[in-house]
């Protein structure tokens, strides 16, 4: 059997990670590390790509999850439709079909 890849920890470089299990570990560090934190965000295209603020877009416009995600907004494009004033505060999601 072939050993799981390992990822490296954004919050601490010293944790290396199975990739099954990186997302989970990705919540817990980042609760134990809040200074740390503060100073990171997540990819917009991937949550688990976990970069400082300063490069959060340059690092965006290069993620190598992006064109994945733009293929399925195009296959299947979300309308918001916010609720009028007398109906309930839940906004409704409709999926777009060619043509209307």
């Amino acid at each position: 059997m072939e050993p799981e890849a390992l990822e490296i920890c954004p919050y601490n470089p010293h944790h290396r990670v199975p990739l099954s299990r990186f997302q989970y570990h990705l919540a817990s560090c980042r609760r134990k590390n809040p200074k740390k934190a503060k100073k990171m965000a997540s990819c917009k295209y991937n949550a688990c790509h976990v970069v400082p603020i300063k490069k959060l877009e340059e690092h965006e416009a290069v993620c190598v999850s992006r064109s994945t995600m733009e293929e399925e907004d195009s296959l299947c494009p979300l309308k918001v439709s916010l609720p009028s004033s007398d109906t309930n505060c839940h906004p409704t999601f409709k999926t777009l079909r060619p043509g209307g």
